[in-house]
């Protein structure tokens, strides 16, 4: 059965590369050939403005302001207009207007309870086991593995339930911008699934970036820099008065606010770490033990504290700029120094610019988003809107960028699928870490890259291809009983309820409704990208056998993969 599956695969891709008339090429030539397909022709008109540009290509805009178009996201934009459309997304509410039942069932997964009431008891549970390791090596050894191996299996589904609570957002909530964005500030900020962090992930995507997703930028960086995930991912939780670790100065400095050639120097990040001694981690949620005299330089928040007793009280000059506070007043300084820096403003936007408009950023563009970067004190929302009303953004439509594995696949998804949310995420997290971006998945700091050549080398587009074929059969798996890890029960050590999604409309129990391959000729997401599909793709097109390989060869064509 596979080797039949893999050989209509390659049938299927002869017919698409025959009728795109670029045989020779490869893949990742196809992939650079998209690109001059969609270019304008020498003197041809740029769009008038925003809404004459979301006019003349809807599907491109909406795959640039959010996860890709739906059908509904195609009657809102055709209602409403651009700029309204726009308006109305960089003023979303914080929450994601899910529909209802989605809504409860996500609120009601153990991931997204307080850390303070799941961190400490698989914390006490993990000393609990190391403890009877010790203690008593020859005997209950199976029991103990058999406590080990069922924490460890609890650990794994709470990181699940995160990743696959992202992919619920990415597919149904109304603030499409606002998801869009919180992924590029789970890259910019970005912490590993490893260890502790990943049980603490649904509480970093939900409490720590989306709430500030849109806000002002100062307040970001605050939320990470005093979020529990971060401090452990980079090691601050370790950085102590006499025992100074700067990983997270280095990182804050070179990937969050400066960027590389923002002028600093090696002693501002030592200056910078010292200023952060002392701000660690309690995953037990002890109270912390000082002297009389430093109680009152206590901080708590959650699970992380400020611990006056770890903390560098010496004078730290960071950017030519002497310290003036007293303990955490110390790191208040540096975030307002950091956040309203000249170069931050010049780094950030440039990326946001890369990521939204076009790789490289246009410099023009960025000067723009600098300047209202300074004009707002660094308001997240406003230097978007800047951005998505310029003419660099308008005649960027015509310049479609190369979708990175998320945005692909959920497009695709979109495109795809109908109103009733699929029960099952395990296949859509499946296709990401086939194609190389697995949720939460990058080790190093600098998260996910940007730039389109990192994604569209040879392997990456075969690879493209066989999800394409996946997703263009309805992917039938996505509607099947929910996998384990949302129906894993909290250890016994560890005393928490089961919160799972087993009840409700995700019942193990219930069977799937067997459903036919989406008429994705028939889509309104199609319907509107046929008028800037090229001859030959529309050939290619015409060639197809049946309903799931048409599906697949648009899925998998070049106007599709780039937006």
């Amino acid at each position: 059965m596979e080797h039949r599956l893999q050989a209509e695969a390659r049938l299927s891709r002869r017919h698409f590369l025959g009728g795109l008339g670029v045989a020779g090429l490869g893949l990742t030539g196809l992939a650079s050939a998209a690109w001059s397909q969609t270019l304008p022709a020498p003197g041809e008109a740029e769009p008038a403005g925003l809404d004459a540009a979301a006019h003349a290509r809807p599907a491109a805009f909406l795959d640039r302001v959010g996860w890709g178009a739906s059908a509904e996201q195609l009657q809102a934009l055709s209602r409403m207009g651009a700029s309204a459309y726009l308006d109305a997304q960089l003023r979303a509410p914080l929450g994601p207007a899910l529909p209802t039942d989605l809504a409860a069932q996500l609120a009601a997964l153990p991931v997204n309870q307080p850390l303070e009431a799941l961190m400490p008891r698989i914390v006490r549970e993990e000393r609990a086991i190391r403890l009877a390791r010790k203690n008593n090596p020859q005997t209950d050894a199976a029991e103990t593995e058999a406590r080990l191996k069922a924490l460890n299996r609890y650990k794994y589904a709470l990181t699940q339930q995160a990743a696959a609570q992202q992919v619920w957002l990415g597919l149904y909530a109304q603030n499409a911008l606002q998801q869009r964005l919180s992924w590029f500030w789970l890259n910019h900020f970005n912490v590993f699934r490893g260890g502790h962090v990943g049980p603490m992930m649904g509480d970093y995507t939900q409490r720590v970036i989306a709430p500030h997703a849109l806000g002002r930028f100062r307040d970001l960086l605050r939320a990470t820099m005093f979020s529990p995930q971060m401090l452990l991912y980079l090691n601050n939780a370790q950085n102590a008065r006499g025992q100074v670790n700067e990983n997270y100065a280095r990182e804050v400095m070179e990937l969050h606010t400066l960027g590389v050639g923002g002028g600093y120097t090696q002693a501002d990040v030592t200056h910078l770490a010292r200023a952060l001694t002392g701000l660690g981690v309690d995953l037990l949620d002890q109270p912390v033990r000082v002297r009389p005299a430093l109680r009152a330089d206590v901080w708590r928040q959650g699970l992380v504290v400020f611990n006056p007793a770890r903390h560098d009280p010496d004078p730290k000059t960071v950017l030519g700029h002497t310290l003036q506070g007293h303990g955490l007043e110390e790191i208040d300084e540096v975030i307002t120094l950091l956040a309203d820096h000249p170069a931050t403003a010049r780094h950030v936007s440039a990326q946001l610019a890369q990521y939204f408009v076009a790789d490289p950023a246009p410099p023009d563009l960025v000067e723009i988003m600098v300047r209202r970067w300074q004009a707002t004190g660094g308001q997240i929302a406003e230097v978007l809107r800047a951005m998505f009303t310029s003419a660099a953004f308008a005649a960027s439509l015509r310049q479609p960028q190369f979708k990175d594995p998320m945005r692909y696949v959920l497009s695709a998804l979109r495109a795809t699928l109908g109103g009733a949310p699929i029960r099952n995420p395990q296949p859509v997290l499946g296709m990401l870490a086939r194609l190389g971006e697995p949720l939460f998945g990058r080790q190093t700091p600098d998260g996910y890259p940007l730039n389109a050549l990192a994604w569209d080398g040879s392997g990456q587009l075969t690879a493209r291809f066989e999800v394409a074929r996946q997703v263009g059969s309805g992917a039938p798996a996505m509607f099947e009983p929910p996998p384990a890890f949302l129906r894993q029960n909290a250890p016994q050590g560890t005393d928490q309820t089961d919160t799972s999604m087993a009840g409700a409309a995700l019942r193990p129990e219930l069977k799937p409704t067997r459903r036919p391959p989406p008429d994705l000729a028939r889509s309104p997401v199609y319907l509107a990208q046929q008028a800037q599909l090229s001859v030959a793709t529309l050939r290619a097109l015409a060639q197809a056998d049946n309903r799931v390989q048409w599906n697949a060869l648009w899925l998998s064509s070049p106007e599709f993969m780039n937006a």
